[in-house]
């Protein structure tokens, strides 16, 4: 039989990297919209490598049992964070217009 505390750290595993993949999606929705309206470009499918990035962690720490002691998973959450960060900022800036 499965240990019911394993099980439910997997599931909440892979509920907090869907969430966070939704809202980075989120934010690939939205520099797509604006690169529909204003015709200016803005990377929008590069706001897709974050996505990806957090959903293939999720599931490799889900496949290890849990958040821990998996260096390649770490490296996808660094890559995904880093990604998303620098487009949110580039995304801000071309939204505002430098103000």
């Amino acid at each position: 039989m499965t240990d019911p505390l394993a099980t439910s750290i997997i599931v909440l595993t892979l509920l907090i990297g869907v969430g966070v993949a939704i809202l980075a999606y989120f934010l690939y929705a939205i520099a797509r919209f604006f690169e529909q309206k204003s015709g200016r470009r803005s990377w929008s499918p590069l706001f897709l490598v974050p996505v990806l990035a957090y959903l293939a962690s999720a599931v490799r720490y889900a496949w290890a049992g849990g958040p821990a002691n998996d260096p390649l998973a770490d490296l996808g959450q660094v890559i995904g964070g880093a990604t998303l960060c620098g487009l949110g900022y580039f995304l801000l800036h071309i939204m505002t217009g430098d103000r």
